[in-house]
This record gives C-alpha cells, structure tokens and sequence, in this order.
C-alpha cells in the first residue's frame, strides 16, 4: 500500500510539473507574441501544445498560434491552426478572416470567396468579411467593366478612322462582345451590392454599364 501511494504521489508530481511547465512555455509564447516575435511564441505554443498533450484545447492560445504562422509565412500550418479554431467555434469572425487571407496569400481565389461565404453563414453580422467579399465582387465585375470599354473604344477608333463602318458586321460584332462584357460586369456589381447594399462605387459602376448597353447597337 505505501508503495502504491508512493507510485501515486510520484505520478501527481510529475503532472504537476508538466502542467506547470505548459503555462511557462505559453506564457512566454504570450511575452514573444504580443512582441510581435512571432517565430519564437510559435515554438513556445507548439512546445506547450505537446507537454499538454490530451488536455483540453486552449483554444486561444491555437487561434494566437494560427496568426504567429500566418505572419511568419508559413500559411500550411497557419491553416492548420485556423482551422481548429473554427472547428472549436472560437473567435469565428477573425478565424475566417484569418482564413481568407490565407487563401489570398497562396492565389486561391475560389477558396477566398468559399471562405467568406462560409464565414458570413456563422457570423452573418461580421462588417469586415462583408466588406472584403463586396470588394471582391465589384473588383471581378471591374474587370469586365474595363474590357467592354476598350472593346468599344477600339472599334470605335476604327470607325472614327473609315477602316470600319457602323454598319459592318465586324463592328456589330464587337458590340456584341462589348454587351457580353458590361453584362458580366452588372451580375458583378449585384453579387457585392447583395452583400454590401451600400457600395457606392458598385452602384456607380453598374449605372455605366446598364447605360452603355442601352446605346450599343
């Protein structure tokens, strides 16, 4: 029995000492991180995350970890981290938003907006991913916005110099092309408004377009 008891002391000290080396190590990630030494409190929290081992998550501490990743630039295992915050359901407004960037930083696009849409579904009131998935949307249907002016500014130069007729074929064609364009640019412009109603530049943009395809032939 005394064995027994000593083997259960022996094993309470030594979970002591863990846990209390856990808190060292991630207060010291806590000193680096708010030091913006971000490198230096990722090893720290990664250290304290293993001598923790099956003890509940500190799920703060995972998000912090997320964000040390994601500014050193090493955004795998940045997304790693932001991806068990989300699980957890902690601070979902900056962990999709930390995602999202993510996405952006490795050219992924399709992700970014999947992401965003994503995260509005959990935080639907969240201001910032609002304003990045609008500014998406209008910045996509720009494009097109441009390409249907400088379609219609080339074939009208060409006019403007004889070598095309109002009439020709080819310049009907190229309003046709132009139309395709401002088009895309409008179910641009109303995809951000939709998430943004207040997007003045969106509501500018989509006026032009919308008068534009009036006057195409």
């Amino acid at each position: 029995m005394k064995r027994l008891v000593g083997l259960l002391i022996l094993c309470f000290s030594f979970s002591f000492l863990y846990a209390q080396k856990a808190e060292t190590l991630k207060s010291e990630g806590d000193k680096a991180y708010n030091g913006k030494q971000y490198a230096l409190a990722l090893t720290k929290y990664e250290k304290a995350l293993t001598v923790w081992g099956s003890k509940p998550t500190d799920n703060a501490m995972i998000f912090a970890m997320g964000a040390c990743a994601y500014n050193v630039k090493d955004m795998k295992k940045s997304q790693k981290y932001i991806d068990m915050t989300i699980a957890a359901g902690y601070n979902l407004d900056m962990a999709y938003q930390y995602k999202a960037c993510i996405m952006q930083a490795e050219n992924n696009p399709e992700g970014y907006v999947k992401t965003l849409n994503e995260g509005l579904a959990k935080v639907p009131n969240s201001k910032s991913m609002k304003e990045s998935l609008a500014k998406h949307y209008f910045e996509e249907g720009d494009k097109h916005y441009h390409a249907g002016k400088d379609i219609l500014k080339k074939a009208t130069d060409l006019v403007n110099a004889k070598k095309l007729s109002a009439n020709d074929k080819a310049y009907k064609d190229e309003n046709t092309k132009a139309r395709t364009e401002f088009n895309e640019a409008i179910k641009f412009m109303d995809m951000s408004l939709k998430v943004n109603p207040d997007y003045e530049n969106a509501k500018i943009i989509k006026n032009n377009c919308q008068s534009q395809v009036k006057m195409l032939l």
